[in-house]
């Protein structure tokens, strides 16, 4: 058999994985965990426990979720975020024997990159992740990871392409291994995240609205090519692309998201902020999908994947104090706060734009409370929501959610805590 050079890259690095406990003694964490970022004057952090208590707090997550979602192929050689535990995950239309998601894979290596120098596997796993992208990318772009990984690794039409947000993530915490560990190790961490940062500008991005698509299975002319999915908008990422690349692009995607997310708050959302899972039409008059456009009824409503945008938004204010991430969160701040009188307990899992609950609203759930914790964080005046989500992620177990709600979790309490460091000073 004939092997590519691609097969002979892979077999190589396979193998000095095996060295990678002594590679890493050389490339000691230079922002271990703990490592308390100082964020945006006038943010909160929550006042009803020490940093040190917080700290602990993450640690203690940190290892339950380790030891439940982290797990390996049958040759050790690959890591993944295991997806499918006790068969609960909500949305997206995976195979019913999914293991791994794109999605998932992206959240799991920027929590390795965080969580180096107190986990000392945190490396070696974040190498065996890089592997696994590597030996699972989309049939369309090879660059990109194919969204959904099945048990018995099937490839097919439904679950061979990529999503966009996956990808996003992966490249961004290979630039945070890049500042974590360099690039001198098994792999090239820096070149890495280029790659896929030029292939999602090849594949996943509309050059005539500036926008990311939903991943790399339509082009011009084809059905979703001028719509998105509101949560691919990460601006810290994008200001890391641009600085990591010095492609003008990117500042051209960051400038025209904030600009979409103004107009649909503006016209659709004036009283709670909130944003629709999905925008058709971006090329005309944007306007939010309606039902079962890509997933479900809720497709056009505040729902499990818009949920996500107060955490990516406030995640980008706190490290850059972009102005513009404050002035689309605060109405969501405002909303919220008013509807709920800061009692978690009345935040429901989906609203309609006008900031009723959803239809299919069926009760709480981390992946909605969590990210409106971060939101709060902007402004010190909310203060008592954020002390509240707080100790509502702390004394919450695992067990009540699935994989999607406890890795937004934790990425969320590694915010709250004072624990994430962005790269957009790359």
């Amino acid at each position: 058999m004939k092997l590519q050079l691609f097969d002979i890259q892979l077999i190589v690095i396979i193998a000095l994985i095996g060295l990678v406990p002594y590679l890493a003694l050389a490339q000691e964490a230079k922002m271990p965990f703990p490592n308390h970022t100082v964020y945006t004057i006038g943010s909160a952090k929550p006042t009803i426990n020490t940093q040190s208590e917080m700290d602990s707090a993450v640690i203690r997550f940190y290892d339950k979720w380790k030891k439940h979602y982290i797990r390996y192929t049958k040759d050790k050689s690959g890591a993944y975020v295991y997806c499918n535990a006790d068969g609960l995950w909500r949305g997206g239309n995976k195979s019913a024997n999914s293991v791994s998601l794109s999605e998932g894979h992206g959240y799991g290596m920027m929590i390795m990159v965080v969580m180096a120098g107190y986990d000392r596997q945190a490396h070696e796993i974040f190498d065996k992740m890089a592997i696994y992208f590597k030996k699972h990318p989309s049939n369309i772009n090879h660059h990109l990871m194919a969204w959904d990984q099945t048990r018995d690794s099937v490839i097919n039409e439904h679950n061979s392409d990529d999503a966009t947000d996956g990808d996003l993530d992966i490249a961004y915490a290979f630039l945070m291994a890049d500042r974590q560990w360099g690039s001198a190790g098994v792999f090239d961490y820096k070149n890495e995240a280029i790659d896929i940062i030029n292939a999602l500008k090849s594949t996943n991005l509309n050059p005539k609205t500036n926008l990311m698509i939903m991943g790399d299975f339509t082009e011009a002319g084809e059905p979703y090519y001028n719509d998105t999915r509101t949560s691919d908008f990460l601006p810290d990422h994008f200001k890391a692309f641009y600085e990591a690349t010095g492609d003008s692009t990117w500042q051209k995607v960051l400038n025209s998201g904030y600009r979409l997310l103004n107009f649909m708050q503006k016209k659709y959302s004036p009283n709670s902020g909130l944003f629709p899972d999905f925008i058709k039409s971006c090329n005309k008059v944007p306007r939010p999908a309606g039902p079962f456009f890509i997933e479900k009824r809720q497709d056009g409503e505040y729902s499990y994947n818009a949920c996500r945008i107060p955490w990516r938004l406030a995640g980008d204010y706190l490290i850059s104090g972009d102005i513009r991430d404050a002035a689309l969160l605060a109405p969501i701040n405002s909303w919220l706060i008013n509807k709920t009188k800061n009692n978690i307990a009345r935040i429901r899992d989906g609203y309609t734009l006008l900031g009723n609950y959803g239809a299919g609203a069926s009760g709480d759930n981390i992946v909605f409370i969590a990210p409106f914790g971060v939101s709060a964080m902007i402004d010190q005046k909310n203060q008592v929501m954020v002390n509240h989500v707080w100790d509502y992620a702390c004394h919450e177990a695992m067990g009540d959610e699935e994989y999607y709600g406890n890795t937004v979790k934790l990425l969320c309490m590694m915010v709250m805590s004072g624990n994430w460091w962005g790269i957009s000073d790359y």
